[in-house]
């Protein structure tokens, strides 16, 4: 990447327009850090940013098997042996935006250019010697000029609000598994669930709380295990499911009566965020890990929810990736959808490029949402947003070059992408 800016023509203007881009703070639209206390008592090593689902996917992919991978992250093996371990695979792997994410922080912040056999121990020490009180600050902040990070969790927790707004899911109160994940709902929020009309009395009050709370919204992840075609459903017909639930007589999620149990919840759901005033995230598109399933990830099938709740703000995270196009006709289409570009910069670096082009002729840009990590190391959230920023530079560079638009209309593209529109769809302008 850094070569790429150094080039004249249009990679010099990318330059340029990197630079300036740089300089506009950034609402992180997606996240999974830790806390910094956390981070601070985590003992880790050059190797560890890899035991993460996204390399680790790659690796698998390239075939490393579970019994490698688990001596290549064994600590209490010597470094230099589970290097031999990882190494061939790690050959294989290092282009990926995965891996080059992880090593743009490992340059920038610790001053390492490579992962090698000669620079694992000393960027492992530069590692610990990084990890000290204060380290959020100087990386997110300063360094990377993020304003605030919205944090996917499962049910509200408190948060540094410093650095995190948090994002709670409501995954718990629209997948309903078993009789036993009601009473669990009831413990945790101590009400009591006699039926469907107490189980939708309770995700109106927890909606209410969160917006009280300050949330920057609600998440819905249906996409791990089903297409995206909820339908609206008859209160009678779902009643009858829940109704089972509670008796132990329920054929499970992934069945017909499950579909319709969900259905009727999830646009429950949307309903009670969209009365609170919440913003609605999707997970939309590829499945983290190995040899999942693709039947979630177009966000076509949506159509039904999305015409029936025209006042929500539906955030379509990672837009439904590798269905970037189709995911474009809902944003140009529908006034309540917005394209979220989390985890797709390294997903497909060049893919992003090519698809943001395309998005600003079809999509209005204040639609648009450049940037969530996905990830849980700083190093790494810093790289992913260096290699945001540079993609952004080299679309609006060529978009550029092409005649379609000035330098300042560029940047007023990357200054709503970044900040405004998250700002916007969060409420999260600060002073």
């Amino acid at each position: 990447m850094a070569k790429e800016r150094g080039k004249g023509g249009a990679g010099g203007l990318a330059a340029e327009l990197y630079a300036q881009i740089a300089r506009i703070p950034c609402i992180n639209s997606h996240s999974h850090l830790v806390s910094e206390a956390e981070r601070l008592a985590e003992p880790l090593d050059a190797l560890s940013f890899f035991n993460h689902a996204y390399p680790l996917a790659d690796l698998v992919a390239a075939g490393m098997s579970r019994e490698a991978l688990d001596r290549a992250f064994d600590p209490a093996m010597p470094l230099a042996d589970r290097w031999q371990i990882f190494a061939p695979y790690w050959r294989y792997t290092r282009l990926t935006g995965y891996s080059q994410c992880i090593l743009e922080g490992f340059a920038d912040l610790l001053g390492f250019g490579e992962l090698s056999a000669a620079t694992i121990e000393p960027l492992s020490e530069a590692i610990r010697a990084h990890r000290r009180p204060g380290l959020y600050r100087e990386v997110l902040s300063r360094r990377a000029g993020i304003e605030v990070s919205v944090v996917n969790m499962e049910d509200l927790v408190e948060v540094d609000r410093e650095f995190f707004l948090p994002l709670p899911r409501l995954n718990r109160f629209s997948m309903l598994r078993s009789a036993d994940q009601i009473r669990h709902i009831e413990r945790d929020y101590g009400a009591a669930i006699g039926g469907l009309r107490d189980h939708v009395g309770l995700i109106d009050r927890v909606c209410g709380q969160w917006r009280t709370a300050g949330v920057a919204g609600i998440k819905l992840s249906q996409s791990y295990h089903r297409r995206m075609d909820f339908r609206r459903r008859e209160f009678a017909a779902a009643e009858a499911v829940f109704a089972g639930l509670l008796k132990g007589e329920y054929p499970g999620l992934d069945t017909p009566a499950g579909a319709v149990l969900e259905d009727y919840l999830v646009f429950e759901c949307c309903r009670a965020a969209t009365e609170a005033g919440l913003a609605i995230q999707f997970h939309q598109g590829i499945r983290a890990g190995n040899h999942g399933g693709m039947e979630g990830c177009s966000p076509v099938p949506l159509i039904e929810l999305l015409q029936h709740f025209r006042d929500a703000r539906f955030d379509l995270s990672h837009a439904g990736y590798p269905y970037l196009r189709e995911g474009a006709v809902l944003g140009k289409t529908f006034a309540n959808v917005y394209l979220n570009m989390s985890w797709i910069h390294i997903i497909s670096p060049q893919g992003a490029r090519q698809d943001l082009q395309e998005w600003l002729r079809m999509v209005p840009f204040n639609k648009i949402i450049a940037f969530g990590d996905d990830l849980r190391h700083v190093e790494a959230v810093y790289g992913h947003l260096k290699m945001a920023r540079w993609n952004f530079a080299v679309a609006l560079a060529g978009m550029i070059e092409e005649g379609l638009l000035a330098e300042a209309d560029a940047l007023e593209v990357a200054q709503a992408a970044f900040y405004d529109n998250p700002a916007r769809l969060y409420g999260v302008y600060r002073a």
